[in-house]
């Protein structure tokens, strides 16, 4: 099994409702079965929910803490967690220490934050995040904030682009070394990202606008765009992410390897990994958790993948990507 590396997960905030992040039999994902399945790498998001009276009707989310207050608790959560099976996981903030954990037998966990929001427009508070171990930022998730818009059906949301605060903020990442991710980001914010990063930067759980038109997938421009500026995007195990009209809300192999190969296609064999969504995502799975991944790299390998590339979509195009722009 290839020591593969998923670029977006949820399990954190599961956490926070009192799941395990050690061994959950009710969540997509563990630490448990990502050792089980030689996982080389898991990048672990804070999401921010939204809140009940400003963003979606009063009672439709149960409650949270304070954003500061749940960034807090799931750091600690996988800080805590990660030392106490030190064994076999090992915390990681750049492509050195993944390296060093790979040659100790660890697995390599990595903080990020999925919705920029709780940056509050304060680069004070971006160098902060940094200082906790954050190394990769989405923008933005489904509203707008400091950053800029999300992706949108309404064109003119859509179309929207960086703020004053996140054009600068593109250069700052770069400089301190936080990874920036696009996977909920407007096509305008896009553009902009593209137009003014240094690095390389991740769609770190989309798919093929081609393939599937929802608004979080990747046109073919934006993939060669990617490609050109040394990027990569996660692979998204979504059935909403992965085929039209999918109303029984399946996740196949078959999906799975389109999306890939269409990746490979347009953007060439190095602009594609994996950013599976687990636990942040819903529906009947042939691949829904580690210890399934075989499948995916085996159906890869009848659709006439070589070895070669099948080791850049597991792990070696990530890989790159965090030794080029995390610090």
């Amino acid at each position: 099994m290839y020591p593969y590396l998923d670029m977006h997960c949820d399990t954190l905030l599961k956490g926070l409702r009192g799941g395990n992040l050690f061994e959950d039999a009710s969540a997509m994902l563990d630490i448990k079965r990502m050792k089980e399945a030689n996982q080389g790498g898991q990048f672990f998001a804070v999401f921010f929910p939204p809140r009940p009276g400003k963003e979606v009707p009063e009672g439709s989310r149960a409650a949270m803490p304070p954003d500061d207050e749940l960034f807090a608790s799931a750091r600690e959560n996988l800080l805590h967690t990660v030392e106490t099976h030190s064994d076999i996981i090992a915390m990681a903030y750049n492509g050195a220490d993944l390296k060093k954990n790979r040659k100790e037998g660890k697995m390599s966990a990595f903080l990020t934050v999925e919705d920029g929001r709780n940056v509050l427009g304060d680069f004070d508070r971006l160098q902060a995040f940094y200082d906790q171990g954050v190394r990769a930022i989405a923008l933005t998730w489904n509203f707008e904030n400091c950053f800029g818009a999300p992706n949108s059906k309404d064109p003119g949301i859509m179309s929207k682009g960086l703020t004053p605060f996140g054009k600068e903020a593109i250069g700052v990442m770069n400089d301190l070394g936080i990874l920036i991710d696009v996977s909920h980001l407007s096509d305008g914010g896009f553009w902009d990202v593209v137009k003014g990063t240094k690095k390389p930067f991740v769609a770190t759980h989309s798919n093929c606008r081609a393939l599937c038109g929802h608004t979080r997938n990747l046109t073919d421009e934006m993939i060669r765009a990617l490609a050109e500026k040394g990027g990569v995007s996660g692979i998204n195990f979504g059935p909403d992410f992965l085929a039209e009209n999918n109303t029984e809300k399946i996740c196949r192999v078959d999906d799975l390897c389109a999306h890939i190969l269409h990746f490979i296609q347009v953007g060439g064999e190095d602009c594609v990994g994996l950013g599976t969504d687990f636990d942040g995502i819903g529906g009947t799975f042939e691949v829904g958790m580690p210890t399934e991944m075989e499948k995916l790299f085996a159906g890869l390998k009848k659709k006439g993948l070589t070895e070669s590339q099948i080791e850049k979509v597991a792990y070696q195009n990530v890989e790159r990507v965090i030794d080029e722009s995390m610090k």
